[in-house]
């Protein structure tokens, strides 16, 4: 069986390359670049004033002269250029955007004049380059404003608009096809027959993908049978990931290793020494990875989160980096079995002044979905390394 970091590194070389491509800007948030962003012009692309006021001549007065009076020949407001040049003890009245005419070299705010028909009086001179904002000062043409493996936010996809960008070079979203098992689900809210339940890992890995950046195609639930099970999985593989709740362990029912074989998907490893979450399949075929997860919640949620996500991430273009980072101290002792190598404990976290106390919580079993909502962190722990006893330091994975 193999070890928790054994099979992280079966499933990083397993994942193929990404491959970029060209996004339209509007669906590019979330997104890894895949290639550098060189400006291909000044920004701002010219001379522009940064508040409502009047372009001056800086030769027309001295900094901190009071009460010089020039006249007013014109107004440049947002894209409405004053063509002609200042003149002297002329002034050009300027809304906050617009071009800087010729010869003015400086701004004072419409709040610090005194309009005298087509004149002003300027209260205080501004100093040379007052309230100006220079042709190429946030960067120049040419100028590599961002790098590959940048994650886009709101933020950058305005600078990229900003220069003119109507399509990005990305890494695009995973497409992740996700199917249920079993002949005791049911889709919530219909009727319930004896020895029925509600199909509940559809709905967290749709939620979990999301959140992970990619995009979820449901392919709904299915029996425990091999033919339709089959023709579900073809379906699945037009994806980059193929998830498959349910149906990979030994029983009589679990046909999902046997039909990943019959529509051509190779073996990868199956079976992991973790708790919860120890029957994980990973098939691939072509550049598609399959993932067959366990049919219970929270063994579901732990395998996605430790196996699927890397995957994801890595598809995306970024680095992977597992979460657990935050220092903090066990508020209780912490027991576990020794018949698992590697375990995920649910914890709920608390603290003050930057410490952080985690309490191991009640009810760790795998089909325990009160238990996983109520915690807000997690821990993995070796069996073979502890006594973890109250105090013990440990590092916690945050949920998000």
């Amino acid at each position: 069986m193999l070890t928790y970091e054994d099979a992280l590194q079966r499933i990083v070389k397993a994942v193929p390359a990404p491959r970029p491509a060209r996004v339209a800007l509007e669906d590019a948030l979330g997104l890894t670049l895949a290639r550098p962003i060189i400006s291909r012009g000044d920004l701002p692309r010219f001379d522009n004033t940064a508040v409502d006021g009047y372009a001056l001549r800086v030769a027309d007065g001295r900094p901190e002269a009071v009460g010089v009076r020039v006249r007013v020949v014109g107004c440049a407001a947002a894209g409405r250029p004053y063509r002609r040049r200042v003149g002297p003890k002329e002034a050009v009245q300027v809304l906050t955007g617009g071009v800087i005419p010729r010869g003015a070299g400086c701004v004072v705010m419409q709040e610090q004049v005194t309009r005298q028909g087509d004149e002003i009086v300027v209260e205080r001179w501004p100093t040379p380059g007052q309230h100006i904002r220079r042709q190429g000062e946030d960067c120049g043409r040419g100028a590599r404003v961002l790098d590959a493996g940048r994650r886009l936010r709101a933020q950058e996809l305005g600078l990229l608009a900003s220069l003119g960008c109507r399509t990005v070079p990305v890494y695009p979203r995973p497409t992740v096809a996700i199917l249920a098992t079993g002949d005791e689900i049911r889709p919530p809210g219909s009727a319930l027959k004896p020895g029925q339940i509600y199909e509940s890992n559809g709905a967290m890995l749709s939620a979990l993908v999301q959140q992970a950046g990619a995009s979820v195609i449901r392919l709904g639930q299915v029996r425990d049978a091999l033919r339709p099970l089959m023709a579900k999985i073809r379906k699945g593989l037009a994806c980059d990931l193929l998830l498959i709740s349910g149906g990979v362990s030994v029983g009589e029912k679990d046909f999902v290793r046997r039909a990943a074989r019959r529509c051509g998907i190779q073996p990868v490893f199956w079976r992991v020494n973790i708790k919860p979450g120890m029957p994980l399949f990973l098939g691939q075929c072509g550049r598609t990875l399959v993932f067959g997860l366990p049919g219970n919640p929270v063994s579901v949620f732990v395998t996605f989160e430790e196996f699927v996500k890397p995957a994801l991430v890595r598809l995306m273009g970024r680095p992977w980096r597992d979460g657990y980072m935050t220092p903090a101290t066990l508020a209780k002792g912490l027991t576990v079995s020794a018949t698992r190598r590697t375990h995920f404990v649910r914890v709920r976290c608390a603290g003050e002044n930057g410490h952080v106390n985690v309490e191991p919580l009640d009810g760790q079993g795998s089909h325990r979905l009160l238990s996983l909502a109520e915690a807000d962190g997690w821990i993995r722990v070796v069996s073979n390394e502890g006594p973890w006893p109250a105090g013990t330091p440990v590092l916690v994975k945050r949920s998000a």
